[in-house]
């Protein structure tokens, strides 16, 4: 099996969307009412932090925008055909990149607070979601949900009118599994991150091993078959 094959798969797509809605929890409640992923939500509570006249608060919300605004330069980067020569996996790497960091801010090894953190967060996980794009052959984000729920509706009525389309009720499936896992690790986000803080975020280092495995299970096996 290809890399890329394996990376489409639900057991690796469900592991990084409940990371992600896990992550916005994680800042959201344990940092500042800050977004790590959904830069929706920090523009719109941006606005109404400048509206409000709360300065502070607003420039909270600049340094995520900020790395995201570098992850998508530095992965369009890891596109070109220099960095594809001595960079044969991408996806991999973004995500060994993100369990990396995700597991030093967990184990305070350095003491980063918000400044480095948040950003940190918000780079490594963009990094990630661009280079897992697919499951199947649907596109999905693992760090937002609204562009899954509306793909899922519009699957779920076609699935059934104006006849039966079993294709289309399996892709409404796959994009509510996802759709669910971002609530399920943003419920388990806020909750976890209450009581253990920092420290909730080993959970998060977990769920991206385990679809880093899952990824190298997928291509093993499928070169045991070939």
């Amino acid at each position: 099996m290809r890399t890329d094959e394996a990376e489409r798969s639900l057991a690796v797509a469900i592991p990084l969307t409940l990371s992600g809605g896990f992550l916005d929890a994680f800042t959201y409640v344990g940092h500042g009412h800050v977004f790590a992923n959904s830069m929706t939500g920090n523009v719109a509570l941006l606005g109404v932090s400048v509206a409000l006249g709360n300065w502070t608060q607003a420039l909270r919300h600049v340094p995520p925008l900020l790395a995201f605004a570098l992850a998508i330069l530095a992965s369009n980067l890891l596109q070109t055909r220099a960095a594809k020569a001595w960079l044969k996996r991408p996806g991999i790497a973004t995500l060994c990149l993100e369990a990396a960091f995700i597991t030093v801010a967990a184990s305070h090894l350095f003491n980063l607070d918000d400044a480095w953190l948040i950003p940190g967060i918000s780079f490594t996980a963009t990094l990630q979601t661009m280079a897992f794009t697919h499951l199947e052959g649907l596109t999905y984000t693992s760090v937002m949900t609204t562009g899954n729920l509306r793909r899922c509706t519009q699957q779920l009525i076609s699935a059934f009118f104006p006849a039966r389309n079993p294709a289309a009720l399996h892709e409404a499936w796959l994009l509510g599994v996802i759709s669910l896992s971002f609530l399920l690790g943003a419920t388990g986000g806020a909750f976890l991150t209450r009581r253990w803080g920092d420290l909730s975020l080993f959970c998060v280092s977990a769920l991206l091993l385990f679809a880093f495995f899952e990824i190298l299970k997928d291509m093993t096996r499928q070169q045991r078959i070939s």
